[in-house]
């Protein structure tokens, strides 16, 4: 799976749920058939091939549903009213099924769309690992979540990036690229195809850093980072920034969410490389109370 192509955001505010389309520069409100969770619940959005996963009120069910042909399927929990639960979606390609991947209590259970029941699978190799979002990505056959090991004293590896592959159902442990051990907030992307990660480092000056992996055999064995991108001229005229998400999208541009922080509506921007700043997508309606965001792909 890859975004590149992609010119969609999901993108949930505390009125609903809205599709962006970065191309026209236009926000859908989405109808839905079901009800997500309430403002002081955490939510979960995932995507795969044009079907949308999300967790919804009372984190008992998960619905799996495609805006483009209305279908819609409720996916009861292993376990009702988990919220911190780990969860990922995605396509095995041999055997051409849809999966959702979740985590309770240090065990792994597998949803199969051609099963449409839960099983447990492979015991979780890192089981010290504190996930530090409850969603991924999934790029190709594989779910990525960051994970955290700060809270283990003398560990040698402070974050490590959690793999999970889909097809055999089995996890590695990848090396994350970060460069300091203050505060900073990273989020997945797909850029050219491949994996990648958008750092922003509050304590360096609020730069980003999109981060791409170097693989052998397949494996990510180290990162190389593009050129940052410097905040406090990329964003001039913005005294603070509070930003609330990051990917790639549209032709491998980096957008952020800048959050109003309650002084105004959320803004959504993109990078100009040759003005070497952020400008605002303006999308014509108010986007209020951000809660989470992600790229989408339509199909």
């Amino acid at each position: 799976m890859s975004n590149q192509q992609s010119s969609h955001l999901i993108s949930l505010h505390e009125d609903g749920l809205y599709l962006l389309d970065l191309n026209k520069t236009t926000s859908l409100k989405l109808d839905l058939p079901f009800t997500l969770p309430a403002l002081n619940e955490p939510v979960c959005i995932l995507h795969c091939h044009g079907m949308m996963c999300f967790t919804l009120k009372g984190n008992d069910d998960l619905a799996i549903w495609n805006p483009a042909s209305k279908k819609f399927k409720r996916i009861p929990m292993v376990e009702p009213g988990q919220t911190t639960n780990l969860l990922g979606f995605g396509y095995d390609r041999f055997s051409d099924d849809y999966k959702i991947v979740t985590i309770i209590a240090r065990k792994t259970y597998i949803y199969t769309f051609k099963e449409s029941s839960w099983r447990e699978s492979v015991p979780v190799t890192a089981p010290e690992c504190k996930l530090i979002y409850r969603t991924g990505t999934a790029v190709d056959h594989c779910m990525y979540w960051i994970a955290d090991r700060s809270h283990i004293k003398n560990f040698r590896k402070e974050s490590t990036i959690l793999c999970f592959d889909f097809a055999n159902e089995e996890y590695q442990e990848v090396a994350c690229p970060f460069l300091t051990k203050e505060k900073f907030s990273s989020w997945f992307g797909v850029l050219s195809g491949d994996v990648c990660l958008v750092n922003h480092y509050p304590v360096l000056h609020n730069d980003i850093c999109v981060w791409r992996p170097g693989r052998v055999d397949k494996k990510i064995e180290h990162w190389s980072s593009d050129p940052w991108i410097h905040m406090r001229k990329a964003l001039e005229g913005i005294q603070s920034v509070d930003i609330g998400f990051a990917c790639i999208a549209r032709n491998d541009e980096v957008f952020i969410v800048v959050k109003g922080r309650g002084n105004g509506d959320d803004k959504v921007m993109v990078y100009d490389k040759r003005q070497e700043m952020f400008i605002e997508v303006p999308f014509g309606s108010s986007l209020k109370g951000f809660r989470c965001m992600s790229t989408y792909i339509c199909q």
